[in-house]
């Protein structure tokens, strides 16, 4: 008995032939042309690092110069001298957004507050909005700046040392004991306007806080209200009525003007009304 196989009439069979290899003179322009491409990124990467480290350079050379040459600028600290004058951060006063501050004592007996401001970018924007506008200043009821420390990372700020803390613990308690009277109230909300008048019409430039909150009231032993904290104030020129900025400040007390993001310094009439309001009732006016 024999087997009979039939056979795929439609069977193909497929061979892998390797191709020649290309000529010797092609693959060394591969090479060549791979190596000069690799060459040229490497540079312009060194190129890109050594601009990025001369622009460095030159802002902190600018930050420098600006920060020697402001007149009537305040005293210029060491960081080793801070940390002796604040016990080495040890009495804490409070804290914000930007940083903690401390309590401390200088040499002569004074008592200061201490602000250390704490990472990189907007940080280093505040530290010079605040020195560039309050530094040279001098106003009953804002708060002065007495020195600063910029050394290295390090960004502080001295301030006089108010005894009452901020307006906010005042207000929103339900301490009887802290209850402020009628006659007070009047005084501080005198008061905080008086420092805005003299920010708008009184200053060489008009400075435009851009923050105002109780939280950033101070209160004095005589509970005397001087406004602090100028790391979001613009400056503007008096035959400016106009001014384009990026949003800033504290959601609940700012105006639908920021909306169009072009303001004037009458954003602080809807601050100063709600702070007014919040002085009157002793209420946060958004309570979560």
């Amino acid at each position: 008995m024999s087997i009979v196989e039939e056979k795929d009439p439609f069977f193909k069979v497929y061979i892998k032939v390797q191709s020649d290899p290309p000529p010797q003179k092609h693959q060394f322009e591969i090479i060549l042309g791979s190596s000069i491409a690799s060459f040229f990124v490497l540079f312009l990467f060194i190129g890109i690092l050594i601009f990025l480290f001369w622009k460095k350079e030159n802002a902190a050379d600018a930050e420098e110069y600006y920060l020697d040459h402001v007149p009537r600028m305040t005293t210029r600290y060491s960081y080793g001298d801070l940390q002796a004058i604040i016990e080495n951060f040890n009495k804490e006063l409070g804290g914000g957004g930007f940083g903690i501050v401390f309590e401390g004592t200088l040499t002569n007996g004074t008592k200061v507050a201490v602000k250390c401001l704490d990472g990189y970018g907007q940080i280093k924007k505040s530290f010079l909005a605040e020195v560039k506008t309050i530094g040279s200043i001098h106003h009953l009821n804002l708060v002065r700046l007495v020195g600063f420390c910029d050394e290295k990372s390090h960004r502080l700020l001295v301030y006089e040392y108010m005894s009452n803390g901020s307006l906010d613990r005042w207000l929103f308690h339900k301490n009887p004991k802290m209850l402020l009277d009628w006659q007070h109230r009047k005084k501080i909300f005198l008061d905080i306007a008086r420092g805005l008048t003299y920010l708008h019409e009184e200053c060489r430039q008009k400075i435009v806080h851009l923050d105002i909150k109780p939280q950033n009231i101070l209160l004095d032993k005589n509970f005397s209200a001087k406004v602090c904290d100028f790391g979001l104030s613009k400056l503007v020129d008096h035959n400016q009525s106009k001014v384009v900025t990026n949003m800033r400040g504290t959601p609940s007390y700012m105006t639908l003007e920021w909306l169009s993001s072009v303001i004037t310094e009458k954003v602080h009439v809807h601050s100063f009304g709600i702070v007014l309001l919040e002085i009157l009732c002793g209420r946060r006016n958004f309570d979560s």
